[in-house]
């Protein structure tokens, strides 16, 4: 085993394998002392994250993306910045970037082994909080990388809700909340203002909030809640994409177009705490920006598509960018999900362009199980496969060149679909 390969498992070892990496049987004191713990890491590794400014993303859908967008815009404009998104797609190094740069294993290594040495302070310090969890961990081993390549900024993607999220455990001088839809209910509620209130527990007084497009109901509570907090709180509407005019950008789908304009106005408030943005600078940032599993199109006849899509907000944008895309095309969907979600918010958009379904179980003791997945699909042909490999071949036998194959449902699934396919580990973003 390689150094690498044990820093990995010794990281991963404080995961729940049935509920992820943001779960540990061995932490205490509920979701309240994600943060505590967090905390604690950081201050013993000399919290880096004091060293640079902070931006944190929360949200539902496109979080990852808009995240994604921040930091590129911030490295044409001559910033380094430190990119931490979640989950990975084939690498656990995808999770920890700078200026798009995955982290490499020798440094995950070193950053890791310095991270073991000082989190006994966690234990002598809040005996009470238990073990950390690998989010935690990770967390705190992000901002070391970002400190020791001096980064002048982080951009975080949130995890779970924001409020009690390790990732709260910095300051943000800016806090960014993109849509917001249902996922994470067994934690969160079903209640999207409900929702809404703990994604809102990353706003801090004085301090720019950007809220990107919501509804009615989802947009009065934020708002509420940055009055509470004292937040100073803007509203990117979908009209404003105006504001990112000259900046091209790679990725589909028109809700990219409202992450883009939420990253324009995040790089704007940076610049109100001295942060570089050049607008000239960054208007091909985002026409060079890679981001896997985002609406990625591997060409072929038929095509496949490529896209993450896990909950009922991100399958209606894949929806409608599959209309706007490839309209009139019959999709031959692949899908696999995990258990905790709702199988049926993310089939209700899809299955209209489907012309059939081939469902498989994504890797891990989280995914459903292909066959009670089959039995969810209404009104179109469906087929269980062992695995993605199989469902893929199926649906390329099945498709006519007119056709389109859209592989979805899960992070890991389409992660798996881009072993099969032979793609790389994207190592760099642009």
């Amino acid at each position: 085993m390689s150094a690498f390969d044990e820093a990995e498992r010794w990281l991963l070892s404080f995961s729940d394998p049935r509920r992820g990496v943001g779960w540990n049987p061995a932490s205490r004191g509920g979701l309240e002392t994600n943060v505590r713990r967090t905390r604690v890491l950081l201050d013993a590794l000399g919290a880096p994250d004091r060293t640079m400014i902070c931006v944190l993303v929360a949200g539902t859908k496109g979080k990852g993306s808009t995240a994604a967008m921040i930091a590129a815009l911030l490295s044409a404009s001559g910033v380094r910045a430190g990119l931490a998104t979640k989950p990975q797609l084939q690498s656990y190094r995808e999770r920890i970037r700078v200026d798009g740069v995955a982290i490499s294993e020798d440094a995950f290594t070193q950053r890791s082994a310095d991270l073991r040495s000082r989190a006994g302070e966690l234990a002598r310090l809040v005996p009470d909080a238990g073990q950390p969890t690998t989010f935690e961990l990770t967390t705190a081993l992000a901002f070391a990388h970002f400190a020791a390549e001096r980064c002048a900024v982080a951009v975080i993607e949130v995890g779970l809700g924001g409020r009690y999220d390790a990732t709260n455990a910095c300051d943000p001088h800016v806090s960014v909340i993109t849509a917001i839809s249902h996922d994470h209910t067994a934690e969160l509620g079903s209640s999207l203002p409900g929702i809404a209130r703990e994604k809102a527990g990353i706003l801090r007084p004085g301090r720019v909030a950007l809220v990107a497009p919501q509804s009615a109901a989802v947009r009065a509570t934020l708002v509420a809640e940055g009055r509470r907090v004292g937040a100073v709180v803007r509203e990117v509407r979908a009209l404003n994409v105006r504001d990112a005019e000259g900046i091209g950008l790679r990725l589909r789908g028109p809700h990219q177009r409202d992450n883009a304009a939420v990253a324009v106005a995040t790089c704007a408030a940076l610049a109100e705490h001295g942060v570089a943005f050049d607008r000239e600078l960054a208007a091909g940032a985002l026409e060079r920006l890679v981001w896997p599993g985002r609406f990625e199109v591997v060409p072929g006849a038929p095509p496949i598509v490529l896209d993450v899509a896990h909950n009922d907000g991100s399958a209606l944008a894949l929806a409608a960018t599959l209309r706007a895309e490839y309209p009139r095309r019959r999709v031959d969907l692949v899908l696999g999900i995990m258990r905790d979600k709702d199988a049926r918010a993310v089939l209700r958009p899809l299955l209209p362009l489907c012309a059939r379904v081939d469902v498989t179980r994504p890797r891990g003791p989280r995914g459903l199980d292909a066959a009670e997945l089959a039995r969810r699909v209404r009104g179109r042909p469906v087929r269980a496969h062992p695995d993605v490999a199989h469902a893929l071949a199926s649906a390329r036998v099945a498709a006519g060149p007119r056709d389109v194959i859209c592989v979805t449902g899960s992070v890991a699934l389409v992660g798996e679909a881009r072993d099969v396919l032979g793609l790389p580990v994207a190592e760099r973003l642009w």
